[in-house]
């Protein structure tokens, strides 16, 4: 898995780190798409409505998360953080910490944990401790 590179002023370059998720979130099952300036998505298959499903594909949405880059802390470190949406259609969505964007381990199993479907042979590896059992 491809590590992001740091900087000389000690912080990761946000293409190379979202590069890095991207390649950790496949291995984990998940499909990863760069949305530039330092977002991705990762979007679990086993969560899509099926094909033959009109009003599925019109009303689910899927299991989708994006995550983005952004300075967290006086440091100005860069983090990625949960992208969620606001309360209303109107609101700007919300930002949660998830971890530096230096973690990228980290950052993509958190990413494969809440995008896992039980039983559906995606994801269970990274959903999993090492025996199987959940972690």
């Amino acid at each position: 898995m491809k590590e992001p590179v740091n900087s000389p002023l000690g912080a990761a370059d946000p293409n190379e780190a979202a590069d890095a998720l991207a390649a950790a979130l496949e291995v984990r099952g998940l499909v990863a798409v760069i949305r530039g300036h330092g977002a991705v998505e990762a979007v679990n298959p086993a969560g899509e409505p099926d094909t033959d499903d009109p009003r599925g594909q019109v009303l689910s949405p899927g299991l989708r998360q994006e995550v983005i880059c952004r300075c967290h802390g006086d440091d100005g470190a860069l983090w990625w953080f949960w992208v969620w949406s606001g309360p209303t259609r109107e609101s700007s969505p919300e930002l949660e910490p998830l971890c530096p964007i230096t973690d990228t381990p980290v950052a993509a199993d958190r990413i494969a944990r809440v995008l896992t479907v039980p039983f559906a042979g995606c994801c269970a590896e990274s959903a999993a401790g090492p025996e199987g059992g959940a972690r």
